[in-house]
């Protein structure tokens, strides 16, 4: 295949590295392109692959090379984009490794520090994968469609893929939810340790509010102050201060039980 029996709107539409998933059908070829999700430098990255396919041949375009791969035929096609497709299982299930150890360690309470950075990073690589995904069996099912009347084998065989796809998808859906789940629970448990401290905080300033009334009260630079001119102003002093301690106490402890 050369790229002057492609048309340029098609060729600009084959080497643009984020084309998305595609199908169409010309008068001498129809364009197939597969944008899928894969790894590159430990990063989830789509990527579009484009293949033209004529009555007597199968082409990859190699944008390195920028030029056509002949596939031979559909026993061809078909290995290179299940190989593609394998691909994308065994990264979503690297993925589901990856979120059954959090959830593990979340419920080992061993919650990592960078909960919310590392949730947010996961959610975004889902989300991305889940729409990618999505258009990938939509335009799987369209091939299937235009060519299932010509060999049974590529109904036979592509549904194959196509169900892997479906699988892939569903699988990259529900970690979303398992995520934002552990999400969840993660704020459910920060506020749960802050309504904690408030309550500790809060019985702490039930019980030393009084005392600092009182201190605050005996220590105005005023006459005429109670028990200021008596040998054991100071004991007394510190009786009162006992009982109220005594009082707040045991006010918190109904207040509490009911």
């Amino acid at each position: 295949m050369k790229h002057n029996e492609i048309n340029n709107f098609h060729i600009s539409d084959i080497e643009n590295e984020v084309h998305p998933s595609i199908f169409i059908k010309d008068e001498d070829y129809d364009l197939f392109i597969l944008r899928i999700p894969q790894i590159i430098n430990d990063k989830l990255i789509p990527v579009s692959k484009a293949f033209i396919i004529t009555d007597k041949s199968y082409f990859y375009f190699d944008k390195e090379n920028k030029d056509f791969v002949d596939l031979k035929n559909i026993d061809g096609f078909y290995k290179y984009l299940n190989n593609d497709i394998d691909s994308i299982l065994n990264i979503v299930t690297s993925y589901m490794s990856e979120i059954e150890q959090i959830e593990d360690d979340f419920y080992d309470n061993k919650i990592d520090k960078n909960f919310n950075k590392q949730w947010f990073s996961y959610k975004n690589d889902f989300i991305k994968m889940n729409r990618v995904l999505f258009k990938c069996a939509e335009v799987m099912n369209i091939l299937i469609s235009n060519y299932n009347k010509d060999d049974d084998y590529l109904k036979r065989n592509f549904e194959d893929l196509q169900e892997h796809l479906h699988r892939a998808h569903r699988n990259s859906g529900m970690l979303l939810e398992k995520i934002d789940a552990l999400h969840n629970s993660y704020i459910i448990e920060n506020n749960e340790q802050m309504n904690r401290t408030v309550y500790i905080l809060t019985l702490l300033s039930g019980i030393f509010l009084p005392l600092n009334l009182i201190v605050g009260f005996f220590g105005m630079n005023t006459t005429s102050l109670p028990f200021s001119k008596t040998d054991d102003g100071t004991f007394l002093v510190i009786n009162v201060l006992f009982i109220s301690v005594i009082i707040s106490t045991i006010l918190i402890y109904f207040i509490k039980k009911r």
